[in-house]
């Protein structure tokens, strides 16, 4: 299965969400995205920092979701927001889903873009139990 996760900048929350779904999921296709990444963009120092200190892999660069990417069987965004761009956006039935949705939980994931190394902590602590929940999901489909 080839899952995309996605978030505004790539740098922050889809990235963590990819390199825990990787260490996780390592049987599926995982990839992350931003609806307004600048290429090559370096992932946020904290998030790095979490990542690495956490020992996983992280994405080296930020990519912008695009038209080829939309082969994905599954399509997971942080907010509600970036589901609804996705679908403006590309006007055509796709597999998006925010997180929370695909989980069937109410929530969305926050940005801590610009935040403490705190609320990265946290982000990552959301992520980790998000991406069990889906790893959990996708096992029984």
């Amino acid at each position: 299965m080839k899952i995309i996760f996605v978030c505004t900048g790539n740098t922050c929350r889809s990235p963590i969400a990819e390199s825990i779904a990787k260490k996780l999921m390592p049987q599926h296709e995982i990839m992350s995205r931003g609806l307004f990444a600048m290429d090559s963009q370096p992932l946020s120092v904290y998030a790095a920092q979490i990542l690495k200190e956490e020992n996983f892999t992280s994405p080296t660069h930020a990519q912008q979701l695009r038209k080829v990417d939309l082969d994905a069987d599954l399509i997971l965004t942080m907010t509600a927001d970036h589901k609804q761009q996705i679908q403006m956006m590309y006007a055509q039935p796709l597999p998006v889903y925010t997180l929370y949705e695909y989980i069937e939980q109410p929530g969305e994931v926050s940005d801590p873009y610009g935040g403490s190394y705190s609320d990265y902590q946290n982000i990552y602590k959301e992520l980790y139990y998000l991406i069990t929940e889906l790893q959990h999901r996708i096992d029984f489909l």
